[in-house]
């Protein structure tokens, strides 16, 4: 890498607007270049950045991004330097006084770094984003390795995260591991459990606010837990609940229960809609027609045959069975 460039000659108007208009791959790449290029970008840069602020860990690398609905653009990976390739030509960026190895994934645009301890290496790198835009961390992904990032993330900054999924279907989460994530994963947006919690695992405490809510692995939740759930959507897969628990929650909603929620999906075995029903036959309507929701969340899913509540304050539940 050069330690200066042309472009930063260029008069201030017109250097503010090319700032403004370049991706944030380009604006990370161009401020590790040197003090002078940080400052100027820090400085100038006036438009917002599309996307939040999103760290990956998937057991072999570090990622950091910004996300949308639609993409994610890579913005820095954060590698072991034991597994950087010995045919590539690497060169430098000097961070906090340490000569970093980094090169170009010429794929997507984006520099990947390479140290000794990579969880140093991300640390640093996002210490180095957020100021060098103004931001927080706004969503995580990590796996029973990388729980850590929760309590990381929360003493860093202020802001709780958006979203935080916890990936890794094949893994099996420990009672403390899968309880600090319900417990300390402050998301307000979205939380997604994807691992298996241990044996005979239960959660005794009331949810936080979560607009959506995804328990692959959802066995343990109990309609107790279903009650003092607060979402927009909640996504129950692979579920214990039985067809009278469902009538339980219900009627749970018709008397002004979860108020915002919009979509309960639940994974069950059998299923018997005069137990679903149980004293709210005079209330069912049959709708023959398919009906379309659209998600807040970018998704979409089709109702098909389903049956129609209404509570008093005007709100229509539609239930129907294996309609998505």
């Amino acid at each position: 890498m050069t330690s200066s460039l042309p472009l930063l000659s260029i008069p201030y108007v017109p250097l503010n607007k090319i700032i403004d208009f370049m991706e944030s791959s380009s604006l990370v790449s161009m401020s590790l270049c040197s003090q002078k290029s940080r400052s100027v970008i820090k400085t100038h840069r006036r438009k917002s950045i599309d996307g939040r602020l999103h760290i990956s860990y998937n057991d072999e690398r570090f990622h950091i991004s910004f996300n949308t609905f639609l993409e994610q653009f890579p913005v820095l990976g954060v590698i072991n330097l034991s597994k950087m390739p010995s045919s590539v030509r690497e060169e430098c960026i000097k961070l906090n006084g340490k000569q970093v190895p980094v090169r170009l994934n010429s794929q997507r645009g984006f520099l990947l770094t390479y140290w000794e301890d990579e969880v140093e290496g991300l640390k640093s790198l996002t210490d180095y984003i957020t100021s060098l835009f103004n931001i927080d961390v706004l969503e995580i992904t990590f796996t029973k390795k990388s729980i850590w990032m929760i309590d990381w993330v929360n003493s860093r900054q202020q802001t709780p995260i958006a979203t935080a999924s916890c990936e890794k279907w094949e893994d099996t989460l420990t009672e403390e591991e899968y309880t600090h994530i319900l417990k300390n994963c402050r998301s307000s947006f979205e939380t997604a459990i994807y691992p298996s919690p241990p044996p005979n695992f239960s959660f005794h405490e009331n949810f936080r606010q979560i607009d959506c809510f995804i328990i692959h692995k959802s066995g343990w939740v109990t309609i107790d837990n279903l009650l003092t759930m607060d979402g927009i959507e909640i996504i129950l897969q692979k579920s214990s609940l039985t067809c009278i628990q469902i009538n339980i929650f219900l009627k749970h909603w018709l008397a002004g229960g979860c108020p915002r929620l919009k979509l309960m999906l639940v994974e069950t075995g059998s299923v018997d809609f005069n137990a679903i029903f149980m004293d709210l036959q005079d209330n069912v309507v049959l709708v023959e027609d398919m009906r379309k929701y659209t998600s807040p969340f970018g998704s979409e899913q089709h109702l098909i045959n389903g049956f129609d509540l209404q509570r008093e304050d005007g709100a229509i539940a539609t239930v129907c069975y294996d309609g998505y």
